[in-house]
């Protein structure tokens, strides 16, 4: 399966930014807009992965969810990666205790190196994906997603306190995401 773990978005935020993107996508044309209803902040995405390593990454990871406080989050502020004028990916971004989320993030890595996974060695950027522009994005759409992203305000905040391992699907519409494994936030 292809694969990745994330910090579910919980509510309020979560029916926040469902609301948010729903107003994006009637004035921001040419967006395969993500599902939103597993609005997510990703820790690591495994791709392609057998069921066995599924069941290694969980058991690596479960006492790095385990010994980890709930955290507090909110969704602000609006960008793209790798930038406005190119952008592959439009995103909402995380405030909040963000020193735990990339503490947390940090111990993931390690941790899941240790047990033999590849891992991303950028730093890393908490975000929560809310589309991908499609094909060849125009001027137009490019410059409602600047002036979006100049008004948006944050989300209230909600507390993450639940890791899930989803699956990834794609298909001609996008992606779907499938939680299949939730590991609790304990400390």
């Amino acid at each position: 399966m292809r694969a990745f773990v994330a910090l579910a978005v919980l509510p309020p935020a979560l029916e926040q930014v469902e609301s948010l993107a729903g107003q994006l996508s009637d004035t921001v044309p040419g967006v395969r807009w993500a599902p939103l209803e597993t609005a997510h902040i990703t820790l690591h995405f495994f791709g392609q992965i057998s069921d066995q390593r599924v069941a290694c990454a969980v058991q690596a990871l479960e006492p790095v969810f385990a010994g980890q406080p709930p955290i507090q989050l909110r969704l602000s502020g609006l960008g793209a990666f790798p930038s406005e004028t190119r952008p592959r990916v439009l995103w909402c971004g995380v405030d909040g205790d963000t020193d735990s989320l990339r503490a947390l993030g940090g111990r993931c890595s390690s941790t899941l190196a240790s047990a033999g996974f590849a891992v991303d060695r950028r730093p890393f950027h908490p975000h929560c994906t809310l589309g991908r522009p499609s094909g060849l994005w125009a001027e137009s759409a490019r410059e409602r997603w600047i002036e979006a992203a100049s008004q948006h305000q944050s989300t209230d905040d909600f507390t993450a306190n639940v890791a899930v391992l989803y699956e990834s699907l794609t298909g001609p519409m996008g992606a779907r995401h499938l939680p299949r494994i939730t590991l609790p936030l304990r400390g």
